[in-house]
């Protein structure tokens, strides 16, 4: 699947947005985590570092990356505000299959790249607050060598904290997924099937 988003992103750049906070988890180590917030995205890299140590691999794997991304990214929201106008139009019957179809394809990607992002160091750059949200900047270090920046916002949610958006290369995952679906849409004139078969792709990879 070769879908672009803007300017020509990849898949390899599509699953680093869809998947920013967890691939900062492929961190071996969280730098300067002082504060609440900054101990979520600790605890995010924790997880998923053992995933991507424990040899598990294919559906197994992806069931678990699955799960860890439920917990700590809020993709509901963002699977929403992907759809944008066609968020109204989505049959109330297809919903349930939407989201299993959206949490499938993320953990698809993370599994798919999963390799390029072991044995690497996540440095805390700074934390802001702004109203409701909170957005940390930090940097991976990449076990290949070079450093790529990412943002995450974070919202209070049931007493702790959930991932709202992720921002790498200057775009937001909730903007990049939002182009690339109506893409999709699009050309469909509106099918939704259309958006589904590319979501199922997933399965395949």
């Amino acid at each position: 699947m070769t879908g672009t988003i803007n300017r020509k992103f990849t898949r390899r750049e599509f699953a680093t947005l869809v998947l920013g906070a967890a691939l900062a988890g492929g961190a071996s180590r969280v730098s300067a985590a002082v504060n609440p917030a900054e101990g979520y995205v600790g605890r995010i890299a924790g997880e998923v570092m053992s995933l991507a140590n424990s040899g598990a691999k294919g559906n197994a794997l992806r069931g678990k990356f699955a799960s860890v991304l439920n917990r700590y990214i809020n993709l509901r929201t963002i699977a929403n505000f992907a759809l944008g106008p066609y968020q109204k139009k989505l049959p109330a019957g297809d919903k349930n299959e939407f989201y299993t179809l959206f949490n499938n394809y993320a953990a698809a990607l993370f599994v798919y790249y999963v390799d390029d992002f072991k044995g690497s160091d996540l440095e805390i750059i700074s934390t802001s607050k702004q109203g409701s949200f909170t957005t940390i900047t930090s940097a991976i270090v990449l076990k290949g060598g070079g450093r790529e920046q990412v943002k995450w916002r974070l919202v209070p949610a049931g007493g702790g904290y959930k991932v709202s958006d992720i921002n790498i290369k200057g775009v937001w995952l909730t903007i990049a997924t939002k182009k690339r679906f109506s893409d999709v849409l699009n050309r469909s004139k509106g099918d939704f099937e259309a958006l589904f078969a590319e979501l199922r792709e997933a399965e395949t990879w």
